[in-house]
């Protein structure tokens, strides 16, 4: 008779400990692949935005002006009669986007037919590694005739709560502005210590169209640092403005509210509105497509943690923490107000 020979194998007590053991590792490594995953993420936006500042300087180099954050032509009434075309449409020649360029069609509005296929094309150096999921939708509901957008993560300097008084009014006094062209001589601050563009968040939630129903509606009535963020900015009557939830969503399209951001509030600040259901928010008084005139609370975001990438105006990329001074964040986006900022202090 043959001797049974028992068969080696594991027991069911032992297979259930090699695969505690192995999901004890795996939830030991993924907290660390899940860091050096945004590490590199952080890597390529901050990689974005200094291709967007050598952009910038090449823009400035050949046309003697950077480029006008929008244009609007005045209709009837001084009301604009066209929504303009973003800065980031007019850096395209110096973005090695030349192909794309030449099928825009300057002659019309971003949300005209001709331009449906530009509107959605999607623009990797616009749009952060960590945000990319969000970086385009269709079906926008803010401009119903674009079946589909490529939104952008980031957005330049256009006021610091005071963005455009509309036609024949005082500008913005930041880098950049509605109707104008500014040099990069006319950044008297310093250029190391002036805001460029900054993060901010695709498909961000706006309260917009509040008109007089903003606390404070006046050039030089810019909100104080005493006063808490989620208050100041809150809307009287909420129910006599619009609701979004598409800005930064087209970045095609000129305006604070698409490719724009002010420093009213530091970067990631808590602005709370009742209107958007507890969400975070943004607030503006009538967007400059509209005829202002155009107070908001545009912030800088991101999906980092702890602050934003910033672009200043030498080129250089910073990463701002959200617990900088209010002031001196306010200082960094003004360009000639005699506002000499230590970069240490942020």
């Amino acid at each position: 008779m043959t001797p049974h020979r028992r068969q080696a194998g594991f027991t069911l007590i032992e297979l259930l400990v090699a695969l505690s053991i192995i999901a004890v590792l795996i939830a030991l490594l993924l907290p660390a692949i899940q860091a050096a995953r945004e590490s590199a993420r952080r890597i390529s936006c901050s990689s974005n935005l200094k291709q967007l500042g050598i952009a910038f300087h090449n823009y400035e180099s050949s046309w003697n002006v950077l480029p006008p954050p929008v244009l609007l032509a005045a209709g009837p009434r001084s009301v604009p009669v066209t929504k303009g075309w973003s800065a980031h449409a007019r850096l395209l020649p110096v973005l090695e986007q030349g192909n794309l360029y030449d099928t825009v069609n300057f002659s019309f509005p971003f949300e005209n037919a001709a331009n449906t296929t530009v509107v959605g094309t999607y623009v990797s150096v616009f749009t952060c590694p960590s945000d990319s999921t969000q970086a385009a939708r269709t079906g926008l509901t803010a401009f119903a005739a674009l079946p589909a957008t490529a939104g952008s993560s980031y957005g330049v300097s256009t006021g610091d709560w005071f963005v455009w008084g509309g036609f024949g009014w005082n500008a913005s006094r930041s880098a950049f502005s509605p109707n104008q062209s500014r040099r990069i001589a006319e950044i008297s601050d310093g250029l190391g210590g002036t805001l460029l563009m900054a993060e901010v968040r695709v498909q961000q939630a706006q309260v917009t169209e509040c008109g007089g129903q903003l606390a404070s509606l006046s050039p030089e009535d810019v909100p104080g640092s005493d006063v808490p963020s989620d208050r100041k900015f809150l809307v009287r009557d909420e129910s006599a403005c619009s609701s979004w939830t598409s800005g930064h969503a087209v970045w095609a399209a000129g305006g604070v509210d698409q490719t724009g951001f002010t420093t009213a509030l530091p970067p990631n600040a808590s602005l709370i509105s009742t209107f958007s259901r507890g969400e975070e928010t943004d607030i503006i008084s009538v967007r400059e497509w509209l005829g202002g005139p155009t107070y908001a609370a545009v912030l800088a975001r991101s999906r980092h943690k702890g602050g934003v990438h910033a672009l200043f105006g030498d080129g250089s990329v910073r990463f701002v923490k959200d617990t900088i001074d209010r002031m001196v964040w306010r200082s960094l986006g003004t360009r000639s107000n005699g506002d000499v900022v230590d970069a240490s202090s942020y």
